[in-house]
Order: structure tokens, then sequence, then C-alpha cells
């Protein structure tokens, strides 16, 4: 009677590999799929930040070239 329980319990269920295969697959895709959201929201994050960093660039740097340019020479002679 022993023998037979110890028999039982090392018969194994048969796998079904093309459904782990395919549980595997929608996992993976599950995944990449999260990681592209990951991904796609730190660009553009880091795309706000770039655009921003840029416009506070070229506003000083425009403010900088304007008093050049606002220079009169004339506007100082006495007549």
């Amino acid at each position: 009677m022993l023998r037979r329980n110890i028999r039982k319990e090392i018969i194994m269920l048969p796998i079904d590999i093309t459904k782990i295969e395919q549980q595997a697959r929608q996992m993976r895709a599950e995944e990449m799929q999260r990681i592209n959201g990951l991904i796609s929201a730190r660009l553009s994050a880091y795309g706000e930040l770039l655009a921003a960093t840029l416009v506070s660039g070229l506003a000083l740097v425009a403010r900088s070239v304007r008093s050049l340019f606002s220079w009169n020479p004339q506007a100082h002679r006495l007549h």
C-alpha cells in the first residue's frame, strides 16, 4: 500500500507547453507596453524641462542683445 502512494505522488500532470508559451508571450507583451509607457512619460517630462530651459535661456539672450541694439549714440549728443 505504501508503494502505491509513493508512485502516485511521483506521477506528474501533463504540461501544456503551448499554453505556457502563449501566457509567456502575453505577459511579455504587457510588460513591454508598461515599459514603453514609462519611457514615453519620462521623455515627455524631459522634453518639457528642456523646452522651459531653452525658453528661459533665449529670453536671457534676448534681453542681453536688446540692450546692444537699442543703444543710440546720437541720443547722448548735446545740441
